[in-house]
């Protein structure tokens, strides 16, 4: 037998192997991620501001930019714009097939993809299926106070529009149209063959739910999302919303190595506008989006500062123009029901002088049309507008405004802070109209949340907006018009037009591309003769960018890929 002596013997040097492995693991759990294949690095915080809140974290509820660009991190689509070109790939899909003389499309997912963890699955991640993909085309088609997006797809799909008016819930039947095959397969039965379908499933607004998250949160998921992107919520307090990093993560860069690079996302929530630069320069932020011209000087520092070494290194991207501000308003009450109000406006404004003046030559000018001339659309059939105050003068005239009968007091919505370079335009705008046509009009500073609130209660008289094309292709800008008789595909502009209608659903159907330019071009010449929007200018997306981050890159829709952003330290 041992005695006590000789079995500690052997007891003490086990003990401190385990000790020592323990450590082992502790330290190497704890060590930041350093580089990898390819030269990337893993670890690390990014951080941006915003001057607003964010509205929602719901898919489906928001089209604002700010908004998406945080969806988009937290939800996969089924399709996804890649690059800066807008490239279209399968993401979440592993392929769709197009069948039936393109009134069936077939779709086969990738397995393998987990949800983040959360309450809802025991604290576990759960496997996407083709379930949750035909509750979330069901729910995009549903009257749920949450989708904010029907007009993508109610309609398109076989039973979309009875699911909607008959109230039909997604977590209770899915629309007729789509049906689950198996787990990983399902088919979607279309009213007519879409030649856009498949760019419209790329849209962030579409980003794949959970519907087991549905059954536990319902619409508190507005505030608790629970998606299968490459973060989660981590935090969001009054002021920071914080990402942290979905470590079961499907996706791998071409090196091999798991997507994300980075621990943690900081976005930093009602900035104002004398913040965003010293957090910037401080580096407490690492990029600042859409700078304008004129306040370059005070991000950039003067040559004094670099003489002296004190600019951050920083670099700057530019997106070419798909971006385009303009003026909306309500077409169904007066005074803007009256075409000639509409056309008075359009004369009554310089929008060369907006944007070589106010803008600091950061725009182009709107003045034929709304859609910008890229490589893939331009319109030479369209009639330059430039201001002209005696036409604009007579058309009020004509539609009986006079010094007896004058002119309303308008009620302007900007959704931006007071001194932003989207303030300093409208109010410029207001300048011109009183100046040029006597009229008055008081801008009124509101959320984005209270502007599109009064929009869609009908309240709103003329309010300033602005849209990205979903995918490079002039429909994602010609669906802002498209509204059917029973009120189907508006985004708020209360624009209907029975033959634009016509045009419009012919360029989506053609399988020709010469003609589906030409039923474009005439759907934009209807838009510019009724003048249902006032344009006022195109614009590039600008933005500055901390030398540290690399792999920044922007899809032309303005939405960035923060999962493969990564951080480097930059050796003086």
């Amino acid at each position: 037998m041992k005695t006590i002596f000789q079995r500690a013997k052997v007891v003490v040097p086990f003990a401190a192997i385990s000790i020592v492995f323990i450590a082992y693991i502790f330290y190497r759990l704890n060590q930041p991620r350093s580089i990898v294949k390819g030269d990337r690095c893993y670890g690390g915080v990014f951080s941006y501001s915003l001057p607003e809140k964010i509205s929602s974290l719901f898919p489906q509820e928001t089209n604002d930019l700010s908004d998406l660009r945080i969806i988009s991190q937290l939800f996969d689509p089924l399709i996804k714009q890649s690059d800066s070109k807008g490239t279209i790939q399968n993401y979440l899909a592993k392929s769709i097939e197009v069948k039936n003389n393109g009134k069936l499309v077939h779709i086969e997912l990738r397995k393998g993809v987990l949800f983040n963890k959360d309450a809802c699955f025991s604290g576990r991640s759960r496997e996407l299926t083709a379930e949750d993909v035909a509750f979330t085309l069901s729910l995009a088609c549903s009257n749920n106070s949450l989708n904010q997006s029907g007009n993508l797809l109610t309609g398109k799909i076989i039973g979309s529009k009875n699911y909607f008016k008959n109230g039909y819930r997604p977590e209770n039947t899915f629309v007729s149209g789509i049906h689950v095959l198996n787990n990983y397969e399902l088919e979607i039965q279309l009213t007519r063959p879409y030649n856009n379908f498949k760019q419209l499933l790329s849209h962030p607004s579409l980003g794949i739910l959970s519907k087991v998250s549905w059954d536990a949160y319902g619409k508190k998921l507005s505030v608790h999302p629970v998606g299968s992107g490459p973060f989660y919520i981590k935090s969001n307090s009054a002021n920071v919303l914080k990402l942290a990093r979905n470590d079961n993560y499907w996706m791998h860069d071409k090196y091999g190595n798991q997507l994300p690079y980075l621990d943690e996302v900081h976005v930093l929530t009602n900035t104002r506008l004398t913040q965003e630069y010293p957090l910037f320069s401080k580096e407490k932020v690492d990029i600042l989006f859409d700078l304008p011209v004129n306040e370059l000087e005070k991000a950039f520092g003067t040559l004094s500062d670099a003489k002296k070494g004190k600019n951050l290194l920083h670099r700057v991207h530019i997106q070419k123009a798909s971006k385009v501000h303009y003026l909306a308003w309500n077409l169904r009450s007066e005074p803007f029901k009256n075409p000639l109000v509409r056309k008075a406006f359009q004369l009554a404004i310089d929008r060369d002088f907006i944007c070589s003046e106010i803008l600091s030559g950061d725009g182009q000018a709107l003045n034929k049309g709304f859609i910008p001339t890229c490589a893939y659309y331009s319109n030479p059939n369209l009639a330059a507008i430039q201001q002209d105050l005696d036409r604009a003068r007579n058309y009020l005239k004509e539609a009986g405004y006079n010094d007896k009968h004058t002119f309303p007091i308008i009620r302007f919505l900007v959704n931006n802070q007071k001194g932003s370079n989207a303030d300093l335009w409208c109010q410029e705008v207001c300048r011109q109209l009183r100046k040029g046509l006597g009229i008055s009009i008081n801008i009124e500073y509101v959320s984005t949340k209270e502007r599109d609130k009064r929009i869609k209660t009908g309240t709103a008289q003329m309010w300033k907006t602005g849209w990205v094309g979903d995918y490079p292709d002039a429909e994602s800008y010609l669906r802002l018009f498209f509204q059917e008789e029973d009120g189907y595909g508006s985004f708020g502009n209360n624009f209907y037009h029975a033959k634009y209608n016509r045009l419009y659903l012919n360029s989506i159907l053609t399988t020709s591309s010469t003609d589906k330019l030409f039923y474009q071009q005439a759907c934009e010449e209807i838009v510019a003769n009724e003048n249902a929007i006032l344009p006022i200018y195109s614009e590039d997306f600008f933005v500055m960018i901390n030398l540290r981050v690399r792999g920044f890159e922007m899809n032309p829709s303005g939405i960035i890929d923060l999962s493969r952003i990564y951080l480097k330290t930059i050796e003086n």
